[in-house]
């Protein structure tokens, strides 16, 4: 495909390579040699009449232009991916098609699991990637890389349409052979040992622990791990407690050994929304992918009455 005498080929490897900064690394990602990269750059070169990245010591900077045309080419592209491309109808028992999610493990384990073992036997020839939350993948929901991104409120990207899934409460963790076994009170909730999980390399904190950060609760920190689903195993063996959401919460006692208790002082509680990129409001796939979660939320609601 062309436009303007321009082939969307050239353009697809001015999107990555003012993104990666990089000709090596920009092969990498689209699956190219590093000499065709670099010939793609020196025709795009030509074409604009500008150097578009220029090589400063060891790194390669983007010119004026570069800078100026980065969110034009992938609004462009982004055209032709979901309003052309994207355009046809969606049939999940034929397609092939392969949907990315954004979700945190959270999420995975308590809908996206069985939703997409439904997905399964529905549309046997249906891909999922599923990657964590965070900055990079907000990034690439920005730039339309992402289907489906499931998270919280303070999350979603403006400007993109969004719907909520399911809500959930938190609550306490801990071994069920552990001093908080069988009951936790305010007291002993603000005297204990908590494990907490933290994402990505910003070690970002959990919402229920922002929550109570903002609301000057000294909650002692005794491990951090990488994510919820490794809190059971921070606390089994110790005295230690770990906030978690009351569904996770009991997916996790099924597994290991558990007490589970109401939170004994006021929480935030949290809201699971999906969000999809504004140009993929016609994606049938999006639709279809929609629906699918919404049935199994519902169901999930359904048996917590």
């Amino acid at each position: 495909m062309r436009f303007e005498g321009l082939d969307l080929n050239l353009l697809a490897a001015l999107e990555v390579l003012l993104e990666c900064r990089s000709t090596t690394e920009t092969a990498r990602r689209l699956n190219l040699s590093q000499p065709t990269i670099s010939a793609a750059l020196g025709r795009l070169r030509d074409y604009f009449e500008d150097d578009l990245l220029m090589n400063v010591g060891r790194e390669m900077v983007p010119t004026a232009l570069g800078e100026e045309l980065a969110p034009a080419v992938t609004e462009l592209l982004n055209v032709a991916r979901f309003r052309i491309i994207q355009g046809e109808g969606f049939d999940p028992a034929s397609s092939h098609r392969c949907f990315k999610i954004l979700a945190s493990d959270y999420v995975f384990d308590v809908l996206l699991a069985s939703a997409l073992a439904k997905a399964a036997r529905i549309a046997p020839d249906l891909r999922f990637e599923i990657s964590l939350t965070g900055p990079t993948g907000g990034r690439l929901f920005q730039k339309g890389e992402i289907d489906l991104m499931i998270t919280v409120p303070q999350y979603l990207a403006p400007d993109h349409p969004s719907e909520i899934l399911f809500e959930d409460v938190d609550s306490v963790v801990c071994w069920s052979e552990g001093r908080f076994r069988d009951t936790i009170d305010e007291k002993g909730f603000l005297e204990a040992d908590f494990a907490k999980a933290v994402f990505g390399e910003e070690r970002r904190p959990a919402t229920v622990d922002l929550y109570f950060r903002e609301r000057n609760f000294d909650l002692k920190t005794a491990i951090e791990v990488p994510s919820f689903s490794a809190l059971p195993g921070a606390v089994i063996g110790t005295d230690r407690i770990a906030l978690m959401h009351r569904r996770h919460a009991k997916f996790c006692q099924r597994r290991y050994p558990l007490s589970c208790h109401p939170l004994p002082v006021p929480g935030p509680g949290i809201s699971e929304f999906a969000q999809w990129h504004q140009l993929r409001r016609n994606d049938g796939g999006i639709a279809w992918l929609l629906g699918l979660l919404r049935e199994e939320a519902a169901e999930m609601s359904e048996a917590d009455r």
